[in-house]
């Protein structure tokens, strides 16, 4: 087979581990050497304080009445520590947080003080404990908490009191999460998208979960980061379906939102894929993997798909295959895993090397087909403001920077030695020229500026028609500016950086620009003008 494009993944993509294997802190202590080979890079575990002389399982008694004590958590701590002193790969570990038993009423202040101090002890236990946050796993697998058809006090209080009390207690539980962890991650396994929405709230199941995220998101602290962690991508295999559901929510979600500004700040997206999935009533079969969900095949291009479309995690969730035990678990399983992140040369018509049976996903998306694409769309509105004196080259040079050493190593610099840079088109998503490849790379360009013309005095600017998503740009090796959006809205939006007195008119000049890209298509996607201000 000839070799392909190269794939790549940024290198801040991680995968996670949870399933019914989930460890204790004491497993993760006494396992932390062997689970570090594993290729996850993080867990979802469960604490088990020792509260009235009893072992509990912090996970499913944290949401109650019942108050522990942070002396509750001593072993649980040691061990914990004790495990980070040895991992070296699995850095991002959550510790579990249910809505469970979930026996509180909303307005009994009392009860609810208990949940809250609940919530402050984990985050003080996740931070002290060197983990990177929590998994707030809201399935209501005790009382229907989000129901308010289900409330105790459905009769007595409207739906618009429990909304308004919901948030309230929202916004008490992500201080109590932030007291001691300001710059918590906390996953969610669901997000606004299943809480009915654009409905009639009041008769949906998770109708009242909306209110307690807007709550948190009121409260969260500046750094703190909060991960629509996405559970419905369990079945997913194709790449479309999970930039679809990154549109869902990072775009369609946010108009949901009591405050947008906040959810923009704070939101991101991940992903789960469970890998020995049952829907439609299968089973697993480790003796026989073409009857599974997932072929080993079809795992690892679900993954590679959903590391391509996420933030920063996927997590895979299994029943019967138990990775820290190796049981019920095909070794082709953990070679899919550990190729997913271990980019190979491919050919375009299969998936890291091996067919993928009717799953290959929908072709890559073309610039020429994204509304707004013309110069007259992007630029027609600016002829009263500026003369455009010209049109930058279509045809640039590009390098991929996956360990982001471009800035240290001068890539910007005029005199750069481009061996092993590429020819690349602008106007056009570097995915749909065989480039599959989210992360930092770099584009360049030596051309000659028209001639001076108009008053010497006169400002120029580089105009940039959309970048998919952020950029900095060099002429002649120095910084003149840059665009840093958010990935959601600023891939569409154009820019101008001032290049009066840095770019040479009548002689040749370099233009850098690098480019930022999280989430497939990337690149310069439509024409640079150089421009002359009128006034």
């Amino acid at each position: 087979m000839a070799d392909g494009p190269k794939v790549s993944l940024s290198p801040g993509k991680k995968l996670i581990e949870w399933g019914w294997d989930e460890p204790s802190p004491a497993y993760l202590r006494a396992n932390a050497e062997r689970m570090d080979r594993y290729g996850f890079d993080g867990v979802v575990f469960h604490a088990e304080p020792t509260h009235d002389e009893k072992v509990a399982n912090f996970a499913w008694e944290c949401w109650s009445a019942k108050r522990f004590e942070y002396a509750d958590f001593a072993q649980n701590l040691t061990d914990l520590q004790a495990a980070k002193r040895q991992f070296k790969r699995l850095t991002d570990n959550f510790l579990r947080f249910n809505v469970c038993p979930g026996d509180v009423d909303w307005f009994d202040d009392a009860a609810f003080a208990a949940v809250v101090a609940n919530a402050e002890l984990a985050g003080r236990v996740a931070r002290e404990g060197g983990c990177r946050g929590l998994m707030f796993d809201i399935e209501m697998y005790g009382k229907p908490l989000f129901t308010y058809t289900q409330q105790a006090r459905q009769g007595a209080k409207t739906f618009a009191e429990y909304e308004a009390q919901v948030r309230q207690r929202g916004q008490q539980l992500m201080r109590a999460l932030n007291r001691y962890y300001p710059d918590i991650t906390i996953l969610l396994t669901y997000g606004y998208e299943i809480t009915g929405v654009g409905g009639d709230r009041s008769q949906a199941g998770y109708g009242l979960l909306k209110n307690l995220l807007d709550g948190m998101f009121d409260a969260a602290a500046d750094r703190t980061t909060i991960v629509d962690a996405y559970e419905g991508a369990y079945s997913y295999r194709t790449r479309k379906q999970f930039l679809q559901a990154r549109d869902v929510v990072l775009k369609q979600m946010m108009r949901y939102a009591a405050d947008p500004q906040a959810y923009r700040q704070h939101i991101r997206v991940a992903f789960g894929v469970w890998m020995d999935n049952r829907y439609g009533a299968k089973d697993w079969y480790p003796d026989d993997l073409e009857r599974n969900f997932f072929t080993p095949a079809e795992f690892e291009y679900a993954l590679f798909c959903g590391l391509q479309a996420t933030d920063e995690y996927v997590w895979v969730y299994t029943e019967h295959p138990k990775w820290w035990t190796n049981e019920a678990l095909p070794q082709a399983y953990w070679d899919a895993l550990r190729h997913a992140k271990d980019p190979r040369p491919i050919d375009d018509a299969k998936v890291l090397g091996r067919q993928v049976k009717g799953f290959e996903g929908p072709p890559p998306p073309k610039a020429a087909d994204q509304s707004g694409h013309s110069d007259e769309a992007t630029f027609g509105d600016l002829r009263g403001k500026y003369d455009f004196l010209a049109d930058l080259p279509t045809v640039w040079r590009l390098r991929t920077d996956p360990g982001r050493v471009g800035g240290k190593e001068g890539w910007f610099r005029p005199d750069l030695n481009l061996s092993g840079w590429r020819d690349i088109e602008i106007g056009k998503f570097w995915d749909e020229q065989g480039l599959r490849y989210t992360g930092d790379a770099w584009y360049r360009v030596t051309w000659t500026a028209p001639a001076a013309t108009g008053a010497p005095t006169a400002k120029l600017y580089l105009w940039f028609g959309a970048i998919d998503e952020t950029a900095t740009v060099w002429v002649n090796g120095g910084k003149v500016g840059g665009h840093h959006e958010p990935p959601d809205i600023g891939w569409t939006q154009r820019f101008a950086v001032p290049v009066t007195g840095r770019l040479r008119l009548g002689e040749p000049n370099t233009i850098v620009v690098k480019v930022g890209n999280s989430t497939l298509a990337g690149g310069i996607w439509k024409s640079v003008k150089l421009a002359i201000a009128k006034n």
